[in-house]
C-alpha cells in the first residue's frame, strides 16, 4: 500500500504480496481501510517508541533533542515508505485515521516535547518557543528529506539514501534545530 499509494492498490494485491487470500485480509482487518489503519498504527507505534527512548535519556535538552531527530530519521530511513504513508493517509486521510494518529503518536510526542522545552527554558538552555510551531517544523524537516529524495538524489548525484547519509542528515538537521533554539547566539 505504501509503495503504490492507497488509491492505486487493491486488497487482492496486498493479499497476494502477503501470500494469503483476500478474504483472510478482509476478515482480520475489515477491508482496505482497516488494514491501512493497522499499518499506520504500527508505523506510529515504532516511531513513538524510538522517541520515548530518546526523551527518557539523561543529558542536556540539546542531547535529547538530537536523540529525537536521530530517532525520527532512523525510523523513516529504515522504512522508506513511512513518509509517503504518513502524508497520504495521515495528513490527507479520513477523520478516523487522523484522529487515531494524533492520539497514538501526535499527542504523546507533543506532550513530551512540551515537557522537554519547559525543562530547557527552566535551566536556561533554550529560548522560549511555541511548541505548536516547533513540532510540525521538526516533523517536516525529518520527513520531507525522504519525500523529496527523487529530487535531491538527482540534484546531488546520490544513488540512494544510505544509513550513513541518513545519519549525516540527522546530525545536520539536529544542529539546525538546536542552534535555532539556543539562548546564546541563536536566531530570535
Amino acid at each position: 500500500m505504501s509503495e503504490r499509494g492507497l488509491p492505486r492498490v487493491t486488497l487482492r494485491q496486498v493479499a497476494e504480496r502477503a501470500g494469503v487470500g483476500p478474504a483472510l485480509v478482509s476478515y482480520y482487518f475489515g477491508g482496505k481501510r482497516g488494514l491501512l489503519q493497522a499499518v499506520t498504527e504500527e508505523v506510529a507505534g515504532e516511531m513513538l517508541e524510538r522517541v520515548e527512548r530518546s526523551l527518557a535519556m539523561q543529558g542536556s535538552v540539546e542531547e535529547r533533542l538530537r536523540g529525537v531527530i536521530a530517532s525520527w530519521v532512523d525510523a523513516v530511513a529504515n522504512d522508506p515508505y513511512a513518509p509517503r504513508l504518513i502524508v497520504e493517509q495521515v495528513l490527507f486521510g479520513d477523520e478516523a485515521t487522523i484522529d487515531a494518529f494524533v492520539e497514538r503518536f501526535g499527542r504523546p510526542n507533543a506532550e513530551a516535547l512540551i515537557r522537554l522545552l519547559a525543562a530547557g527554558r527552566a535551566r536556561g538552555e533554550i529560548r522560549p518557543v511555541e511548541p505548536m510551531f516547533l513540532l510540525p517544523a521538526m516533523i517536516g524537516m525529518c520527513v520531507f528529506y525522504f519525500l523529496s529524495a527523487p529530487i535531491h538524489q538527482r540534484l546531488f548525484g546520490i544513488e540512494r539514501i544510505t544509513p550513513e547519509l541518513a545519519r549525516r542528515f540527522a546530525d545536520h538537521t539536529a544542529s539546525l534545530l538546536v542552534h535555532g533554539l539556543a539562548t546564546g547566539g541563536g536566531a530570535r
